[in-house]
């Protein structure tokens, strides 16, 4: 379990630096909040460890995504 905790904070990290520290929604700079978004979700066969299926987003717009259940192709 910590093995996985490790392994997805690091991609988390991975995708700030490739977003350059950015919402991928908004573009406004990442803060406490942000989080890690499946953009194909895991009941849809996504794969929640692989870069190109996650952005990281703000506290505001991961919401949004959630609520209105955009999903980006």
């Amino acid at each position: 379990k910590k093995v996985q905790l490790k392994a997805e904070r690091l991609l988390t990290a991975k995708l700030i630096l490739k977003q350059d520290g950015r919402c991928a929604d908004c573009r406004k700079k990442l803060g406490w909040g942000s989080s890690k978004h499946e953009i194909k979700f895991r009941s849809q066969g996504g794969d929640p460890m692989d870069e190109n299926n996650t952005v990281v987003l703000c506290f505001g717009c991961h919401g949004k995504r959630h609520r209105l259940k955009i999903i980006i192709e």
